[in-house]
């Protein structure tokens, strides 16, 4: 007889070589493994540049003009971007050489609007450098390989691993992970100050923990699952950030209704006309929708949602100048006075429907809209087969997006943004999720 944990090793190889097996309509391991780091390395180039910059001149105060990274933290940025372009065209070509891809209209689909962005800095006269070929890569190798909705589960990982590193900063050096005194603003009730982390703002970690949230149901793992959603909870909490928690809240009271509405079951019926999830979904999506759209043509007072309404007014009577395709994505540091009319130094409009007007101008919003009603139609199809974290990730995009937009930037720190919803385009529905109760089925 067989020793038992023999018989362990042999089922976990077994679930591993599975898991690596090709499936009809995805990618295989190694694409799939390939799109996993390009999420590590986009990671890696937004957090560690700045955790390098925070250890060495400590943490700035808060809407200060912005100081010269030191040369580490720069080499180390750029030495990220070139290897995650680098890796990107390495997996566009293996992709290529094994698969011819379908549905080019899905990768254009994606492409349109930061292409549109790009053409507003021509012409605009900026020139585009090289880390603006870094997200139409890494779109196109996942287009590509069409990894499939596991391949999300990164994002939960990762989400998981800034929750922890932050709190772990914040234990060991409060002074450079905590926002403290007026740069805390009102939220004087988090013990020791808001939590930053390696970021310049606490609002800024809680947009990105509240973007990766959904994604942490994609974890195969029970255990895993709890450890990262406590983990994700506990440090958006101590962020401070009312948008993020929102955002958060949303998300978990739609993954328990449709949990509760389910009972767990996928609706095989995808294919006819059974969309049970959608009607759980398509609430929250609309009212995120709509104050993300309503809010900021609503607002005329100046004062509204933390001066937030002031940014609205200013940038929207700008954008009217050039209605088409805006002022381009480097407006905010280009026109440095724009700083009084704003209120200050800020980089993005607070708003998703705001800022991509001024940036790219109504063409820009126009092809997002094709977009996320892309991304709607098939989150949708996803969820009806037992997989909501595409659909989750839609409705905390929208709600994020009511007064944020620093997630919509069209170098890699939009990656959160931009490379999920490619994600969820090239997706599509597979196939059912195991029975419920297996305690390895995949939820993605």
């Amino acid at each position: 007889m067989r020793a038992p944990s023999r018989d362990r090793a042999v089922v976990a190889l077994r679930r591993v070589v599975t898991s690596l097996r090709p499936g009809p309509t995805t990618a295989d391991g190694v694409g799939t493994a390939g799109v996993a780091a390009l999420l590590v390395l986009a990671w890696a180039r937004v957090t560690l540049p700045q955790l390098v910059d925070v250890l060495h001149d400590g943490r700035p105060a808060f809407n200060s003009p912005v100081e010269s990274m030191p040369v580490a933290g720069r080499l180390l940025g750029d030495a990220i971007t070139v290897a995650f372009i680098g890796l990107a065209a390495l997996l566009i070509g293996y992709g290529l050489r094994r698969r011819r891809p379908d549905r080019p209209w899905e990768l254009a689909a994606v492409l349109a609007p930061l292409s549109a962005i790009h053409l507003a800095a021509l012409v605009n006269g900026e020139r585009p450098g090289p880390v603006a070929l870094a997200l139409p890569a890494a779109i196109v190798a996942i287009w590509v390989l069409r990894p499939g909705a596991r391949a999300l589960a990164t994002i939960g990982v990762l989400g998981a691993v800034t929750a922890a590193g932050a709190i772990l900063l914040a234990a060991v050096r409060p002074d450079l992970a905590l926002l403290t005194g007026a740069d805390a603003g009102g939220k004087s009730w988090a013990v020791g100050g808001l939590l930053a982390g390696p970021y310049p703002h606490s609002n800024v970690l809680g947009l990105m923990l509240a973007l990766c949230l959904p994604f942490v149901c994609c974890l195969r793992h029970r255990p895993s699952r709890r450890a990262a959603l406590a983990l994700v909870l506990v440090a958006l909490l101590w962020t401070g950030s009312r948008t993020g928690q929102l955002a958060a809240l949303v998300v978990l009271l739609t993954w328990g209704l449709l949990g509760w509405r389910t009972g767990g079951r996928a609706d095989r019926r995808v294919g006819g006309r059974s969309r049970r999830p959608s009607t759980v979904i398509g609430a929250p999506v609309l009212v995120g929708l709509g104050l993300t759209v309503v809010s900021p043509l609503a607002t005329t007072d100046p004062a509204s949602f933390t001066n937030r309404g002031r940014i609205w007014r200013a940038l929207l009577g700008r954008w009217a100048e050039r209605p088409l395709t805006g002022h381009g994505p480097g407006y905010f540091e280009r026109q440095p006075e724009l700083a009084e009319a704003l209120g200050g130094r800020y980089t993005h409009g607070h708003n998703l429907l705001v800022h991509l007007l001024a940036v790219g101008g109504l063409l820009t919003v126009v092809l997002m809209a094709v977009l996320l009603g892309l991304v709607w139609r098939r989150s949708t199809d996803l969820a009806a087969l037992g997989r909501p974290a595409p659909a989750l990730f839609l409705i905390a995009l929208l709600w994020v997006s009511w007064l944020e937009a620093s997630h919509v930037s069209v170098t890699l720190a939009g990656q959160l943004t931009w490379l999920p919803l490619c994600l969820i385009v090239r997706a599509g529905p597979t196939r059912p999720d195991p029975a419920p109760g297996s305690e390895d089925q995949d939820v993605a």
